[in-house]
């Protein structure tokens, strides 16, 4: 005999909701890890269960990140990884399946900003932003994603911003690439869904992070008019990413796929 949940779609299985979002034991990697909000994700999953990898081309900072994950009784790894360099993803993520012998959850972080009127945008640094934070997001989940498809289920979660959705002065190259995340993740989530991969992202606000000081010491003028719309006059915690980074790789989120999951304290309502 079935059990009753196997006739009835509408049926609740005695338990379900316990293992919602438990996402122990499983395999994730994380780009962008060695500060930040990358960092905090690693953290975060670590927390959760997560057997960790960390990619970054900060070899000091990942140090640090698996320091903070083994004073919470769990490891990690480190890969030294140029996102936008193919070859290093490749290495990375096949000396992760040989480690683990599966890729389950994969964070693209990896990023950085620049502020120049459009008009002076330098191409030099035009070439870094659009290559660190799309191309290199692209092949990530183009590698990982080829090794999520061979084993029939894995979840990408793409770091996008409030600038996939809007404009700001002096981040005409970011807001670029920011929105290049956005559509990014929608194709590949149509491509791979019946395939068992969801492809998703999360857009944050603007946060309290290394890479907002860094942006800041160039001009405050982006930063100010961001701040100027917020409802609530604070910047975001890398640590308040890592509930919907949680979700996003869950089976709770089963039916989520293409979607960029905002985490902009209502900036867009507003």
């Amino acid at each position: 005999m079935t059990a009753p949940e196997e006739d009835d779609p509408i049926a609740i299985p005695s338990g379900y909701v316990t293992n919602l979002f438990d996402i122990a034991g499983r395999v994730a990697a994380v780009t962008g890890a060695g500060s930040g909000l990358g960092r905090a994700i690693a953290i975060g999953y670590a927390q959760a269960g997560c057997e960790v990898a960390l990619l970054d081309v900060n070899d000091a900072g990942m140090e640090e990140t698996a320091r903070l994950i083994a004073a919470e009784g769990r490891s990690a790894t480190i890969h030294h990884v140029d996102v936008t360099r193919k070859a290093e993803i490749e290495a990375a993520a096949d000396a992760i399946v040989a480690r683990h012998g599966r890729v389950d959850i994969l964070v693209n972080s990896a990023g950085t900003a620049f502020r120049s009127p459009a008009e002076d945008y330098p191409e030099e640094k035009l070439d870094l932003i659009l290559d660190l934070n799309l191309k290199g997001l692209y092949l990530c989940c183009q590698v990982f994603g080829k090794r999520m498809l061979a084993q029939g289920k894995g979840s990408i979660i793409n770091i996008a911003s409030i600038g996939a959705f809007i404009g700001y002065p002096w981040s005409s190259a970011y807001v670029a690439a920011k929105h290049g995340v956005v559509g990014a993740t929608k194709v590949m989530a149509l491509e791979w869904r019946d395939r068992g991969v969801r492809v998703n992202g999360i857009g944050p606000t603007l946060m309290d992070s290394p890479l907002t000081k860094a942006a800041a010491t160039t001009t405050s003028l982006t930063a100010d008019w961001i701040k100027g719309r917020m409802l609530r006059p604070r910047l975001g915690l890398p640590r308040e990413l890592i509930g919907a980074a949680i979700f996003l790789a869950s089976d709770a989120s089963e039916l989520v796929t293409g979607h960029t999951i905002m985490c902009d304290d209502g900036y867009l309502t507003a």
